[in-house]
C-alpha cells in the first residue's frame, strides 16, 4: 500500500525540494564564478615556460623569456621577451616592464645557455635559479651552439610549443640513456661537489628542429669542451647506464660489390664493473664493460652461421669500440681535465682520501690511471636486413 503525505507534509516536501534546488543553483553559480575568477587571474599572469641566457660582447647578459599567451578563441601564441642586464634579477625586472601581465616562474621547463656564457661560467646564474622557491629543481638545462635566443626565435611548424618540445626531447634522450641524466639539481650538486664535474645536453639548430648533438663538458662550472652524440653514449655506459645503441664498424674485408665491408652491432645488454684502488700513491680505476648485442647489418661476404667467422667479427667490433672508448677517456682526462664519471667521489668513498678537496683531486686526477676493458659478444646474427 502506498504511503502518502498529508497537506502539511506535502508543503514540507515542496519546501525541501525548493531549498535543494536553490542550493544546487547556488553551487553551480559559485563554481562558475570561481572558474571565471580563476580565468581572470590566469589572464593577469605571464607564466614563463622557458628561459635563455647569452653573453654579449660588452659583458652584459641577454635574457630571453618564453611566455605562452592564450587567446580569447582558445588558441595559443608564444610571446618572446628579451632584455639586457648584469644579473638574472635585473633581466626579469626589465622584462616585466615589457609585459602587461605579472611574470611568474613556477612553470619553467627548460633553461638554455649560449656557448660563450657557458665557457665563462654558469654557477652564479644557475644558483639564482636553484634558490628561487618558485622554480623546481628538476627543470632541464642545456648549452646551445651559438646563442640561446636563436632557439626561441625560430619557427617549428610541426612541433608543440617550444618549451614542451625542448623538455620532451631532452627527457627522451635521458630516458634512453643516449646522454647522461642532468637537471638543475644535478648540475648544482656536481658543480659544488668534490670529485665530479657536470655535463649538459648540447643543442644545435637544424632546418626545422633542434638537435641534441652530444653533451657539453664542464670543469667545475665552466664549459671546457664537448663530446659527440656517439661519445656521450659511451660516457653513459661508464656511468652504468644501459640503453640500445649501434656501432658501425669498417671491416678488413671487401663486400660482394667490391667496396669496403661494414657491420653494425646493436647493443642489447651492457654490464659494468668498476674497481677503484690506489697504486703507487695515485688512483687506479679499472672498468670492465661486457657488451652483448646482435648484428643488424653486414655487407661482407663471410658466412655468419660459422662460429669462427662470428668470433673474428666480435674481435673487429671490440677493437673498434675499445679505440673509441680510449679516445673519450683521454679527451676527458688529458684535454678537458674533467671528471664527469665522478671518479673522485668513488675514490673518496672507498676511504683512500676521506678529506679530499677539489684542488687535491685535480692533481690526483691528472696522474690517475683510468683503464676500460671492453668485451663484445654477438648473441644473434639473424637480424641482418
Amino acid at each position: 500500500m502506498a504511503v502518502g503525505c498529508d497537506l502539511s507534509q506535502k508543503r514540507g516536501c515542496c519546501a525541501v525540494r525548493k531549498i535543494g534546488a536553490l542550493l544546487v543553483a547556488c553551487s553551480l553559480f559559485a563554481t562558475g564564478c570561481q572558474s571565471q575568477s580563476s580565468q581572470r587571474i590566469l589572464e593577469k599572469l605571464g607564466v614563463i615556460s622557458a628561459v635563455g641566457y647569452d653573453l654579449r660582447d660588452d659583458g652584459n647578459l641577454l635574457g630571453t623569456y618564453v611566455i605562452p599567451n592564450f587567446t580569447e578563441t582558445g588558441g595559443e601564441k608564444i610571446d618572446v621577451l628579451s632584455a639586457m642586464g648584469h644579473t638574472s634579477k635585473e633581466l626579469r625586472f626589465r622584462m616585466s616592464r615589457q609585459s602587461e601581465r605579472k611574470l611568474v616562474s613556477g612553470q619553467i621547463r627548460a633553461v638554455l645557455y649560449g656557448e660563450d656564457l657557458a665557457k665563462k661560467g654558469l654557477l652564479s646564474i644557475s644558483d639564482t635559479l636553484f634558490r628561487d622557491a618558485e622554480i623546481g629543481s628538476q627543470i632541464h638545462l642545456a648549452v646551445v651552439q651559438g646563442e640561446a635566443q636563436s632557439v626561441f626565435h625560430k619557427r617549428y611548424p610541426d612541433k608543440p610549443s617550444i618549451d614542451l618540445y625542448l623538455y620532451r626531447m631532452m627527457r627522451k634522450e635521458m630516458d634512453e640513456n643516449t646522454i647522461p641524466k642532468s637537471n638543475l639539481h644535478i648540475f648544482i650538486h656536481d658543480v659544488n661537489g668534490v670529485g665530479v664535474d657536470p655535463v649538459l645536453p648540447y643543442l644545435r639548430l637544424g632546418k626545422e628542429d633542434v638537435i641534441v648533438d652530444g653533451v657539453a663538458v664542464f670543469h667545475e662550472d665552466k664549459m671546457v669542451g664537448r663530446l659527440s652524440a656517439e661519445e656521450a653514449r659511451l660516457l653513459s655506459y661508464l656511468e652504468g647506464k644501459k640503453s640500445l645503441g649501434e656501432l658501425d664498424v669498417q671491416l678488413p674485408e671487401v663486400s660482394t660489390s667490391g667496396e669496403q665491408a661494414h657491420a653494425v652491432l646493436m647493443y642489447m645488454h651492457i654490464d659494468r664493473k668498476v674497481d677503484v684502488n690506489k697504486k703507487d700513491g695515485v688512483p687506479s680505476i679499472h672498468y670492465d664493460l661486457n657488451i652483448r648485442g646482435a648484428i643488424t647489418e653486414y655487407s661482407g661476404s663471410q658466412d655468419l652461421e660459422q662460429m669462427p667467422v662470428v668470433k673474428k667479427l666480435e674481435q673487429s667490433l671490440q677493437k673498434k669500440l675499445q679505440q673509441r672508448m680510449d679516445k673519450v677517456i683521454d679527451k676527458l682526462q688529458n684535454e678537458y681535465h674533467s671528471d664527469p664519471m665522478g671518479l673522485g667521489e668513488m675514490y673518496r668513498s672507498k676511504g683512500f682520501a676521506p678529506e679530499l678537496d677539489q684542488k687535491t683531486w685535480n692533481e690526483l686526477y691528472a696522474k690517475a690511471k683510468v683503464d676500460v676493458k671492453i668485451k663484445v659478444s654477438i648473441l644473434q646474427t639473424g637480424m641482418i636486413h
